[in-house]
């Protein structure tokens, strides 16, 4: 029988110093980081920890579906990530595939949760450009989210291609779902006017459903990914050779 003691040194921490070193203490590190830049710059440190409704001075429920947005974006990130690092540790070539496309993913989400977070795509270009010296400044920020979401669309590309036989085996028709949400949610965003009926309803409904529907498939893939994990791991105790459970598996990608 498995010791209680056994179990708990059996997780991602063996003891409470290992907890600290790795965790407790980046985090303070990052917080005084933090605390002396915006210090060097004359911000004070209550605006970088205090919730933005309440720096605002807006009701609790301002921004909720955009935060509930966030929140989907780092499950599927979460998600992803997690079972990539428990497909990588099996040394079926099959795992190995499924490991690479989740974790390429997770990154790839994690990098469009960090964009939506902090509006990356509607700020990156104001150190350089003065939008009041323009006469119509709304197409001015037009123009640079378009380059902005070319890129994106140039990347998901790649990434679609890089990872063709992966998507030919799952359920391809909830993300290509999602991407024609975020497809038409960003036409509206910059072909039409914010003056237009219904303009954000449209606008940011169209993105929460394509947040949701991203969500669906990754976390689609990543339960087919993890059941069949736990079945290979109860055929190793079972036959307890490697190359007769590989025999079992049948290589679709």
């Amino acid at each position: 029988m498995t010791k209680s003691g056994d179990m708990a040194n059996s997780g991602l921490f063996k003891d409470m110093r290992s907890l600290i070193v790795t965790v407790v203490l980046p985090a303070t590190v990052f917080l005084l980081f933090m605390q002396i830049i915006f210090k060097l710059n004359g911000i004070p440190f209550y605006t970088l920890v205090a919730d933005p409704n309440e720096i605002g001075k807006l009701p609790p429920y301002a921004g909720m579906i955009s935060m509930l947005g966030i929140l989907f974006w780092c499950a599927s990130a979460a998600i992803s990530i997690f079972t990539a690092s428990l497909l990588s540790k099996n040394k079926l070539v099959r795992s190995k595939k499924w490991s690479d496309f989740l974790l390429f993913s997770g990154f790839l989400t994690l990098f469009i949760l960090l964009d939506d977070l902090f509006q990356i795509h509607e700020y990156y270009f104001h150190p350089f450009i003065d939008l009041q010296a323009w006469e119509n400044p709304r197409r001015v920020q037009n123009f640079f989210e378009t380059v902005f979401f070319i890129i994106y669309m140039i990347f998901i590309g790649m990434y679609l291609y890089r990872f063709k036989s992966i998507f030919k085996i799952t359920n391809y028709y909830i993300l290509l779902l999602a991407l024609s949400f975020f497809a038409i949610s960003t036409i509206v965003d910059i072909a039409t006017p914010e003056s237009m009926f219904l303009h954000y309803t449209i606008e940011e409904g169209l993105k929460f459903l394509g947040i949701v529907t991203w969500f669906s498939y990754f976390m689609d893939c990543c339960y087919q990914q993890l059941r069949s994990l736990i079945w290979i791991e109860q055929q190793r105790m079972h036959i307890g050779d490697t190359q007769e459970i590989t025999s079992l598996i049948k290589d679709d990608v």
